[in-house]
């Protein structure tokens, strides 16, 4: 964003110049093109949106996955970098208050982003690469499932965390974007809203939405269950 512009704007125009208003408005959208821009962004955007909820992904596998590991007393580790990584501590909360007065099971879901002491300590001694996979080594064991959550499936802390799932009995539910990386080959279960490469926005926000479907209906499950 160039907002130096924008600054070197506000220090030649003085606040109570009848222009200030005039000026301002046309330098912003000089810079954003935002009378063209805008339209075209958000019909552009709302197409995707569309092809995605007209064709939704097979929630219901991913929802009985994690409904078996539940039930089963397993755990269950998310993993994302970025935006991702704010989508797994999503999950997790919204995962943490299924049990709310309303099922029994205890459902234990962790996020592996949220402690910045692990990761920058794993990171220093082993490597970024390691951040996820050295924290499954030390927590999680074979049954328990890892969601992985990529918009290109191709970062290297997700790629050695799935291989470490994959030798030590771990499944592995892939949630991605753009093309499908790496992880679209080797994860057990993927849920990819596929787009072009770098449609960061699109693939985030309809994650996310995945998520929250994924929540609501593993709580519908676990009700059903009891």
């Amino acid at each position: 964003m160039r907002f130096h512009s924008l600054g070197g704007l506000l220090n030649r125009i003085k606040p109570n110049s009848k222009w200030y208003l005039v000026d301002l408005t046309y330098e912003y959208k000089n810079h954003w093109n935002l009378t063209k821009n805008w339209p075209y962004f958000v019909k552009k955007y709302n197409d995707l949106l569309k092809d995605y909820y007209s064709s939704p992904l097979d929630i219901e596998k991913a929802v009985d996955l994690i409904v078996e590991k539940i039930i089963n007393g397993k755990s269950i580790w998310v993993i994302g970098n970025g935006g991702s990584a704010s989508t797994a501590e999503h999950l997790e909360i919204d995962m943490m208050y299924i049990k709310h007065d309303t099922v029994e099971k205890k459902v234990k879901v962790t996020a592996l982003t949220s402690n910045s002491a692990v990761i920058t300590a794993i990171a220093n001694d082993k490597g970024y690469e390691h951040v996820f996979s050295a924290q499954l080594e030390r927590k999680a064991q074979s049954g328990d499932l890892c969601i992985i959550i990529s918009a290109s499936g191709n970062s290297e802390n997700l790629v050695e965390a799935s291989k470490y799932c994959k030798n030590n009995g771990i499944q592995t539910l892939a949630i991605l974007g753009f093309d499908g990386g790496e992880l679209l080959k080797a994860s057990d279960l993927i849920l990819h809203f596929k787009t072009d490469y770098g449609q960061y926005g699109e693939v985030e926000d309809v994650h996310l939405s995945i998520c929250h479907q994924i929540s609501y209906s593993v709580l519908e499950e676990l009700k059903n269950k009891k």
